[in-house]
């Protein structure tokens, strides 16, 4: 093994050593080294002392523990034809590797007896020692922003989002219940409108159309408007932002949904229904007359759809979310790669089309 200090080596010998770690076998020929040491110095070439002093630091290298060389009584491994002999092989000898850091003994709290077998690394250690002197020190948590439970364990914030994605975390082994903390929901904006009924949600996908609900549902004055929330989903938004419908005061039993007709608004739909399926929240439901109102415009309402672009995309799967009436031109319309904005029911087709807002109730 080599040693583990440094060792000093002429010239010759170091360069054939480097020639040796440079090799991508264990084994080397002695004829390659041979070769490869004439290019370091010249004077070996045509030199009768090249043999020996070749030999020399060779030897050198075995002494130092760079190298091992074939046994003395092996017949093969050696060309004895001209003295001193060589061989025709050297063995490359791999450093020795410091010990792997051991870690003492230690007794976890019982919430970490999951995560301790796991742990082999110095940073997982880390951060078990620090879990564990934040359960010792606080016995009774109350449930944290993520954020803020961060702060408490590593003074930065953002430490645990990025922790997330390590293997204590995507084992099970840690969760965020354990650490008393959540991801906070994105909220959205919404607006209540007092009314008759139980009390609704309905998201609207875009800024423009969630401003001409909220203009035309006003103009009622709650005469014949049902109890509702209206809420601006943003986007892609409400993928994430559904998880704060628990916030609303009073509580929907009911949420609709309107977007874009098109692939990538109808994502959105069913992206954000499952969520709250898993959540246990109340389904998310298309407001089928919005649709129905798109659907049955005219041909020049309908451009091309960037967002449909899959090779193979599932237009069932994608329809499933919307009422069983309108999934089958709803299909047709997204293998023709087209799409109608939800803007198309705006401010003034809302006033023509009062039968719209009356199918909320």
């Amino acid at each position: 093994m080599i040693n583990a200090e440094s060792t000093d080596l002429s010239p010759l010998a170091a360069e054939i050593a480097r020639l040796v770690t440079n090799s991508p076998g264990k084994r080397v020929l002695g004829d390659e080294l041979l070769r490869g040491a004439s290019h370091f110095e010249p004077g070996l070439v045509g030199n009768p002392d090249a043999r020996r002093r070749f030999r020399e630091a060779l030897d050198e290298l075995h002494t130092a523990g760079r190298i091992n060389l074939p046994s003395p009584r092996s017949r093969t491994s050696w060309d004895t034809r001209i003295t001193p002999p060589l061989p025709v092989w050297v063995m490359r000898v791999e450093p020795r590797l410091p010990p792997r850091p051991t870690h003492p003994p230690q007794v976890w709290p019982s919430a970490l007896e999951a995560a301790a077998p796991i742990a082999t690394r110095p940073d997982e250690y880390e951060l078990l020692t620090r879990i564990a002197r934040w359960i010792r020190d606080s016995p009774a948590p109350s449930r944290a922003p993520i954020q803020e439970r961060s702060l408490d364990l590593f003074d930065d914030e953002k430490a645990l989002d990025s922790l997330l994605k390590t293997r204590l975390f995507t084992t099970g082994a840690l969760t965020l219940d354990l650490l008393a903390c959540f991801i906070p929901p994105v909220p959205f904006v919404s607006e209540h409108l007092p009314g008759t009924g139980p009390t609704q949600l309905l998201v609207i996908e875009n800024l423009a159309t969630y401003t001409s609900f909220l203009t035309i549902l006003k103009e009622d004055h709650g005469t014949g408007r049902p109890d509702l929330h209206v809420a601006w989903g943003a986007g892609n938004s409400f993928t994430q932002s559904v998880l704060s419908i628990p916030n609303l005061s009073p509580a929907p039993q009911r949420t609709l949904y309107f977007g874009d007709l098109d692939v990538a608004g109808l994502n959105i739909a069913t992206t954000a229904a499952r969520q709250a399926e898993i959540a246990g929240l109340p389904a998310i439901t298309a407001a089928g007359a919005c649709y129905h109102f798109l659907l049955c415009g005219p041909q020049n309402w309908r451009r091309p759809d960037s967002s449909n672009r899959s090779a193979a995309p599932n237009f069932q799967a994608i329809c499933q979310w919307l009422p069983i009436a309108l999934r089958e031109d709803t299909i047709e319309l997204l293998r023709n790669h087209e799409r109608v904005p939800q803007e198309r029911l705006g401010l003034h087709a809302l006033r023509d089309n009062p039968q719209i807002l009356a199918a909320l109730s």
